[in-house]
């Protein structure tokens, strides 16, 4: 019988310009991963901010409890999850309780809100403004638009304010600030962040990332009431401190019309139920975020000792990872060699810091490894 092959047929489909400029979002590399490149057991991951112990009982209670429903579509409003926040925000002691249902927007992880917040807002001939280096995905979200993006330099590690204000002209309609930053783990207080604020007019939606605020604070919530700000949207996520990475669930708060117009955009059921379910237990959980916060502080101090016994720079970091700086060699060098010892860390070429590596700070068994792996590599 004679077998006939199909000609494979060339791809004719073209997409807009901007779409062949973006540079995909690259993860840090999965435990699972190392294991079948490299052929060692006992890795430790130390790339990508994630808590180290892991998701509150309380949450992880919840979610077996949601197990059986997963039949049924969740909440599309996550009616339950914003009464848990509602009760959060209006609870915190000398803070305005003026919060309701209205103020939040749910989202899968924080990345997605950017995203919707971009294409909520942002028109293509106007322009949004992110420091850099800083979160991707700010980036990304104006690049898959074709939104034109001004990159504003940093000051010693850390957003510069002063320079924001300085690029800003009559096109600009969105401004990212994150706080603490992410790569390089500097935290601005909340008050030079309220003055920023009260120096940009209202027609510019100002979006704080406090991804990593837990380990840092005080908030901008904790300094000003958010009906005083009306084009603000503070960005929160469950994936760091509340250890809920793998749930992707992150929640944005801002002035109800803001939000409804945010509402219009989002997919519907954009969060599932068990991040829904998940998320709110861990929301009430506020003894396991005291430990994972307590764990974390302890963990800096261990690295930060460490490190500059073995000579190694550091950037000092708000948040539960460290810029390090590696002299003398490169980045992508110094994590292959890592990796041959089972320890993924991130390497900073990609943000402009060809000698620097950027590490989550792990438990202390996970710590240990790093610094002994370093010595090697440094001693």
């Amino acid at each position: 019988m004679e077998t006939k092959f199909i000609e494979a047929h060339k791809f004719n489909i073209t997409g807009p310009d901007y779409i062949y400029k973006i540079n995909p979002y690259i993860p840090g590399k999965p435990i699972e991963e190392v294991e079948r490149e490299r052929g060692i057991k006992n890795i430790i991951k130390l790339a990508s901010n994630e808590n180290p112990l892991g998701p509150s009982p309380r949450a992880l209670r919840a979610i077996r409890a949601h197990l059986k429903n997963l039949n049924r579509y969740p909440d599309g409003s996550g009616f339950y999850l914003k009464k848990e926040l509602v009760g959060f925000f209006n609870s915190k002691k000398g803070k305005s309780k003026n919060f309701s249902a209205g103020n939040f927007i749910l989202g899968n992880g924080s990345n997605e809100l950017i995203d919707i917040a971009v294409r909520t807002f942002c028109k293509k001939d106007e322009n949004i403004i992110a420091p850099f280096p800083s979160f991707v995905a700010y980036y990304l979200a104006a690049e898959q638009l074709g939104i034109p993006l001004k990159a504003t330099a940093l000051n010693n590690f850390t957003i510069d304010l002063p320079i924001i204000l300085t690029a800003i002209d009559d096109k600009t309609k969105i401004i990212f600030v994150s706080n603490p930053n992410n790569p390089t783990g500097t935290f601005i207080p909340s008050k030079k962040i309220k003055e920023f604020i009260q120096n940009v007019r209202d027609s510019i939606l100002i979006v704080i990332d406090e991804a990593y605020i837990d380990y840092a604070g005080p908030s901008i919530l904790d300094v000003s009431d958010i009906s005083s700000f009306p084009n603000v949207l503070v960005l929160r996520t469950f994936s760091k401190a509340y250890g809920l990475a793998g749930l992707r669930a992150g929640y944005g708060i801002g002035h109800k019309e803001m939000v409804s117009l945010m509402e219009r955009v989002r997919e519907p059921f954009n969060v599932n139920s068990l991040s829904l379910a998940g998320a709110a237990a861990a929301l009430s959980d506020a003894d396991y975020v005291e430990k994972v916060v307590k764990t974390n502080k302890e963990e800096k101090k261990y690295l930060y000792s460490s490190l500059k016994k073995s000579g190694i720079k550091y950037i000092e970091t708000g948040a539960n990872f460290i810029l390090c700086e590696i002299k003398g060699k490169k980045a992508v060098d110094v994590n292959e060699s890592l990796l041959d010892m089972g320890v993924i860390v991130r390497p900073m070429d990609r943000f402009g810091y060809e000698d620097m590596i950027r590490v989550t700070i792990g438990t202390r068994a996970e710590n240990v490894k790093l610094i002994r792996s370093l010595k090697k590599l440094f001693c």
